[in-house]
């Protein structure tokens, strides 16, 4: 029996959906509008991301000196850093004044920043003016806050802590806070603490605005005292601020030169000499080994992806439970 014309099936093939049609579906309609608006971002992502993470890759493995031309080497900038004669005593010496430098600060910041949190998030008169107080020094340009605590720390009479020493204690002698391998990492820390805390008591005294007061005063009923309230309720609350702060405080403090490049330049004898501060020393001020200097980054490259993956992890489920 002749079949009904119109009515026949098609062939598979003819079935099958077409490329174009299957990026449609797989993409949504209007795929090419949205990788339109997508294309500027990308460009920049690639620009100022991607390229260069690649060509520091690509630098450290080679020799290359500023004024000659590069000379492929493979591992070797590596080996010297981490076993070379020349560098791997000075290299290792920065991964622990960084690791001292950084853990150091973020603790200290994370303590004090919390505490002061807990006071500005009380009612009391003048409030908002300590509030203003104490934000101030995270927003001061970081050049202005090192040339500052120079002159608080140096090293004669002109220095304001040796002044207060020698005209109001009676003390003769002068502490070189800068130029003491004792006290010269501890002087940085100091610096980097008192600009860094506002950041995390900014923070977290905005993370607890949000929690709901009717908590507080549920447990206030059933017998909670002041501390089992910040236990139970406080704490709890602040979590996802605390991860994200302290590993975005972490980045940053780690990557930043700006302190121990202004008041130290690594010295005295490498007591501050930070990872940051080393591949300037080796790649600019110094020896002006480019490539040697890109490996220093590059060693230290897979300690910041753990950071920002637990970083962007933590902000994503935060945005989830939102």
């Amino acid at each position: 029996m002749a079949a009904i014309p119109g009515t026949e099936r098609r062939p598979a093939l003819l079935r099958t959906a077409t490329p174009r049609s299957a990026v449609s579906r797989l993409l949504g309609r209007d795929w090419r509008i949205a990788w339109l608006f997508l294309l500027p971002l990308l460009l920049v992502l690639v620009g100022l991301v991607t390229y260069p993470f690649i060509a520091g890759i690509w630098l450290s493995l080679q020799r290359k000196v500023v004024g000659e031309p590069a000379a492929w080497v493979g591992l070797q900038n590596y080996r010297e850093l981490l076993v070379g004669e020349q560098y791997a005593g000075t290299f290792w010496n920065s991964v622990r004044v960084s690791l001292t430098y950084t853990a150091t600060a973020i603790a200290v910041k994370l303590l004090l920043g919390m505490a002061m949190a807990l006071m500005l998030n009380e009612r009391f008169r003048g409030q908002t003016l300590m509030r203003a107080v104490l934000f101030l020094p995270w927003a001061m340009p970081t050049i202005i806050v090192a040339l500052t605590w120079r002159w608080i720390y140096d090293g004669s009479v002109a220095g304001l802590i040796n002044f207060v020493r020698v005209e109001y204690f009676g003390q003769e002698e002068l502490v070189q806070f800068l130029a003491d391998p004792k006290l010269a990492l501890w002087s940085v820390v100091t610096v980097a603490i008192w600009q860094g805390t506002p950041f995390f008591t900014m923070m977290f005294l905005a993370a607890m605005q949000a929690i709901p007061g009717e908590q507080y005063e549920a447990a206030a009923l059933d017998g909670a005292n002041v501390f089992r309230r910040f236990a139970d309720i406080t704490l709890p609350s602040l979590a996802p601020a605390i991860t994200i702060t302290a590993l975005l405080s972490t980045i940053w403090t780690a990557n930043s030169i700006n302190f121990v490049f202004a008041l130290t330049r690594g010295g005295p004898v490498n007591a501050t000499m930070t990872f940051p501060m080393l591949a300037y020393e080796v790649g600019i001020a110094g020896a002006r080994q480019l490539g040697l200097a890109a490996a220093v980054s590059v060693l230290f490259f897979p300690v910041f992806i753990v950071a920002i993956y637990i970083l962007t992890k933590r902000m994503l489920s935060t945005e989830g439970r939102a």
